[in-house]
């Protein structure tokens, strides 16, 4: 079984110890993460490392940044700008060899878009249209892909608190959740909804209020199974303790099994 977790963690070095204690607790064999906050220079190998994962890194300074860390050898690392001119780390991609399997993650950060009458949404929208274009190509090799991270966007009305006030707004408006949803259409699942069809759980809540108290939350954090990699699912989680630890991220990790 191979254990997967994907966490935006909203800077690593405020939650490094959040994290190890997490990995080591859940014996999480590959973990995803978005929002580290620091370059590769900043990046705490040393508390990683010691606890025997690989680190692939594409950092920027104090904001965006992803990063996979494996207990498996990785054997190939791509550090991508998916919308040229936007130097910004949002995408990392590693090959990691797994019993005699070769399984490719991605780690991604979608951009949050601000508001839907900005540039920054418009920056969002080219952003999904690129993704869909470099997975729609990695498909053709036929590979077991699994492509985490923060989509910033909430797929259906089960995945927020309040569909009806949210509608329209950034992270549910119509035009993203399309652009999410053409993902999908290249046969790709979510590992989560397979899962739990009916559940209302979510992986993200405002710090101001009492947004998490009141479970007023979007499920914005997902991980994306190829078709390779569908059929092995044994099952996805929310796991919303690191949200309720005291300093947390505004996210929390989402777990994915599968049987390699």
């Amino acid at each position: 079984m191979l254990k997967i977790a994907t966490w935006n963690v909203n800077s690593i070095r405020k939650r490094v110890n959040q994290l190890c204690n997490f990995m080591v607790n859940d014996q999480i064999d590959i973990m995803l993460l978005q929002e580290t906050k620091c370059t590769e220079e900043q990046f705490p190998f040393e508390e990683i490392e010691k606890l025997r994962y690989e680190c692939a890194v594409y950092g920027q300074v104090a904001r965006n940044g992803v990063c996979v860390l494996s207990k498996y050898p990785i054997l190939e690392k791509f550090n991508i700008e998916i919308v040229e001119g936007h130097q910004e780390a949002r995408y990392i991609e590693c090959v990691i060899k797994y019993n005699n399997e070769n399984v490719r993650v991605i780690s991604v950060y979608v951009p949050n878009g601000q508001s839907p009458d900005s540039h920054m949404f418009e920056y969002k929208l080219k952003f999904f249209d690129n993704l869909h274009e470099r997975i729609s190509n990695l498909l053709k090799n036929e590979e077991l892909i699994i492509i985490a991270g923060d989509y910033n966007v909430a797929p259906n009305e089960i995945d927020v608190f309040d569909a009806n006030l949210l509608n329209g707004q950034v992270c549910f408006h119509i035009k993203e959740r399309e652009k999410s949803k053409a993902i999908l259409n290249l046969g790709f699942k979510d590992a989560f909804r397979m899962s739990h069809p009916n559940l209302r759980q979510f992986t993200w809540w405002n710090y101001q209020g009492n947004s998490l108290r009141s479970n007023q939350g979007m499920r914005i954090d997902y991980m994306l199974l190829s078709p390779q990699a569908i059929d092995k699912l044994e099952t996805c989680y929310i796991d919303d303790r690191l949200r309720k630890l005291e300093n947390p991220s505004d996210h929390t990790p989402v777990v994915c099994v599968i049987d390699i």
